[in-house]
């Protein structure tokens, strides 16, 4: 069968300080939570089925929540910020709050060795 060729996204700019980034969470000034980012691009599979094709690459934040310490958080938890919710989240991050499940948390951004070590330890070192 022949495989169609995915495009390539267009860089997003405002990704780069989070494309490989780390953060511990905060629920005031206890640490609840280490929260994992890498940035991934989605396509979009349209036509009928004997000639479908990728289309629309775009570059989203995907996440992983690995709650820690004695404040309960849900279990590990993860997402994708989808297109429409990216400007409203990058600014939440760049002001260091992650909303989760109605619920405001503070973001102590990781130097790039402390990211890097997370994202080995959690299976995210090729992304």
């Amino acid at each position: 069968m022949f495989r169609r060729a995915r495009p390539e996204p267009q860089t997003d700019p405002r990704l780069d300080p989070y494309r490989r980034a780390a953060a511990r969470v905060l629920d005031g000034e206890e640490v609840v939570g280490v929260l994992v980012i890498r940035v991934v691009t989605w396509w979009t599979l349209e036509g009928p089925f004997w000639r479908r094709r990728w289309v629309d690459a775009r570059e989203l934040p995907e996440w992983i929540l690995f709650p820690v310490g004695l404040t309960p958080l849900p279990d590990t938890d993860d997402g994708v910020i989808p297109a429409e919710g990216l400007d409203e989240e990058l600014r939440d991050w760049s002001t260091g709050v992650f909303a989760l499940r109605g619920r405001l948390l503070g973001l102590d951004w990781l130097d790039h060795e402390e990211a890097d070590a997370l994202h080995r330890k959690h299976g995210w070192a090729d992304g």
